[in-house]
């Protein structure tokens, strides 16, 4: 089933009781961001605010919703799916149909054909995205949160931008965060690996930008979907909702945009044209930075007459982009496994931000089959990003932190199964990597060892089970853990090390120096420890990680992924039998074995809102 608007959408969330409708003013600045959070965070309704509060106190007349796709059952709801793998499925079967049964039986082809014609668009002449002009547009009048304290200011977390190649015309839908400048100004994040960034840098000046905001939940999943270079955002639309996609052209520029959109911002960039962007809580939970992006300057702006603006939030998972990352997994497995006939399962945790991890079930028919896997992975789409490979055997249950833990225990040769690929392709979000755009990865071969493969099973040592209660003894350890027989976790605070809630941008090499000998401190120490003989697996990382606490499995995850450098953070013991992760926040510096860069603060609300967000929230819900 397609949904013919967000609005219908949303009515059906509001009577199956999993919507939460605010009545009363609430601030754009925080508090709405705030709210979002705490929803999510508890596996909470979507909300809408009918009366969110501007900057300067005035109500934008235009209702705000959030939290739309913040749960898995709401993710599903929103494709119109039982399963999200029924989308690739899909997919598959286009690719390869089974023609010898359909020459069997004709009629069985009758599904593939309509299909192939639901995902061409299809043009008309006026859409619901163009019922209202606003006579003199201004960007600032719409419901757009700024949401962490850091912020630079208010950002659209949910646009739909549109651009074309300026030599073949082709469209291209992607979602890069938006920064409100002022009325007709806008900030454009699209990084280098982007096609937005393509089509600016192939363009020779003023380039048409259009920015849509809403439409039908399978129009927003498409724009954020990794799809392959021959497949459009537009047309894979159209097969997730079995019907073609409307498309319509804008006012003031050759762009045609999804005509059953919500809101259509138009206007244009220019080439060399940029301005300072950020800061922004990113989804890897701490700060992006601030750096230049291009800048879109505002024509007009068009709407329904009854819109709703939606936007998300992101930070410290799990986030609401968590379960629609979990859902593009889930629904391009089919493609990856058609496409990687090696593939037996995938799962990117929203725990690390999707590009830090990957746990990749291999068949393993010779020796090193499952590192050739992550290898092809590794040049598929935007799993070029990946920082993180964990290949597992074909029937290990990839979503099942606990037996990732048993495999790396049981499974894992130090140093022969860690795999390093130096100077590889990073996120630009990737603020732990040494160089923007650029670090190591690392793979980590837990599979079975099979016939014919010299590095062999595991050796089983004994580890004694004093060894947590000997390590906080150490000077620097706060916390010590163990997760398996020979993997054990401690927490650290380093004085004059970032901290949660400052960034650092300037180098202190005094401090990261003294920063690197007392983590060396604290590693040795524990390596020296003769009940330590057998751990293989010293995990270090700062003390905002409880061990004790109710979550503390996600937050350390979180962090041993997010703060975790290849070339930079693993550190082996002399008979190289034994390895240290460190995921301590470093402090910036030129001068160590690898330089660390400006280091973010992560996003945290003001704890006075929360605990009157909170305090609201008892009372509704």
């Amino acid at each position: 089933m397609g949904w013919s608007s967000l609005s219908q959408y949303i009515r059906s969330l509001e009577d199956q009781g999993d919507l939460l409708r605010v009545s009363h003013p609430v601030d754009l600045k925080f508090e709405a961001g705030c709210i979002a959070d705490r929803l999510v965070k508890s596996g909470g309704p979507a909300v809408v605010f009918d009366q969110p509060r501007l900057d300067d106190g005035t109500i934008s007349r235009f209702p705000l919703a959030m939290n739309l796709f913040g749960t898995r059952k709401r993710t599903k709801m929103a494709l119109g799916v039982e399963e999200v793998s029924e989308i690739g499925e899909m997919m598959v079967g286009l690719m390869k149909p089974d023609i010898g049964a359909i020459i069997k039986a004709p009629w069985k082809g009758i599904g593939l054909l309509r299909q192939g014609i639901s995902m061409a668009p299809r043009r008309i002449s006026k859409g619901y995205c163009q019922q209202v002009r606003i006579p003199e547009p201004d960007v600032s009048r719409l419901p757009i949160p700024t949401t962490w304290p850091k912020d630079g200011g208010p950002f659209m977390t949910l646009p739909l931008v549109v651009t074309a190649d300026p030599t073949t015309g082709t469209h291209n839908m992607g979602m890069y965060r938006s920064q409100v400048f002022g009325p007709k100004a806008l900030g454009l994040h699209w990084q280098k690996h982007k096609h937005g960034a393509d089509h600016a840098d192939a363009s020779d000046g003023r380039m048409p930008v259009s920015i849509c905001l809403g439409g039908p939940p399978e129009l927003i999943f498409s724009a954020i979907s990794p799809l392959p270079d021959n497949l459009s955002e537009y047309e894979f639309a159209g097969l997730i909702s079995g019907k073609r996609l409307k498309i319509t052209k804008c006012l003031t520029n050759d762009l045609w945009v999804p005509a059953d959109c919500d809101f259509v911002i138009e206007g244009y960039t220019k080439l060399g044209d940029t301005r300072t962007e950020g800061p922004f809580g990113d989804h890897f939970g701490h700060y992006s930075l601030e750096e230049e992006y291009p800048v879109m300057h505002v024509t007009a702006i068009t709407h329904r007459k009854d819109p709703i603006v939606p936007m998300t939030i992101v930070g410290i998972p799990p986030m609401e982009d968590g379960y629609l990352g979990e859902a593009i997994g889930d629904a391009l497995l089919p493609v990856l496994r058609f496409q990687h006939r090696d593939v037996s399962d995938l799962f990117l945790p929203l725990e690390t931000g999707f590009h830090n991890l990957a746990i990749l079930a291999s068949k393993q028919r010779y020796p090193r089959q499952a590192r050739k896997t992550a290898l092809g992975l590794l040049g598929a789409g935007q799993m070029m990003f990946q920082k993180v490979f964990i290949v597992v055997d074909e029937d290990h249950p990839v979503k099942d932190l606990n037996s990732l833990l048993d495999a790396l225990d049981s499974k894992v040769n130090i140093p022969d199964d860690l795999v390093v690929l130096e100077g590889m392709v990073a996120d630009s979000l990737a603020h732990a990597s040494p160089w923007e755009n650029i670090h190591n990865k690392l793979i980590i071969d837990a599979t079975t060892a099979i016939a014919g493969d010299p590095i062999g099973p595991v050796e089983d040592n004994i580890v004694s089970k004093s060894l947590a209660v000997s390590s906080t003894a150490i000077d620097g350890v706060v916390q010590a853990r163990m997760l398996r027989p020979s993997m054990m976790v401690i927490t650290t605070k380093i004085e004059g090390g970032p901290s949660p809630e400052e960034s650092m941008e300037v180098p202190d090499e005094k401090l990261a120096l003294l920063q690197r000998e007392r983590i060396s401190h604290i590693r040795d120490s524990i390596w020296a420890l003769e009940a330590s003989q057998g751990l293989r697996w010293l995990l270090i990382t700062d003390s905002d990680a409880d061990l004790e606490s109710n979550d503390w499995k996600r937050r350390l995850l979180w962090q041993l992924f997010c703060r975790f450098d290849v070339g930079r953070d693993l550190h082996f013991d002399q008979s190289r039998k034994r390895v240290a992760w460190d995921a301590t926040a470093p402090i910036p510096s030129n001068e160590g074995p690898l330089p660390v860069r400006r280091w973010p603060a992560v996003t945290l609300h003001d704890p006075e809102l929360v605990r009157k967000v909170d305090s609201w929230l008892s009372q509704r819900l």
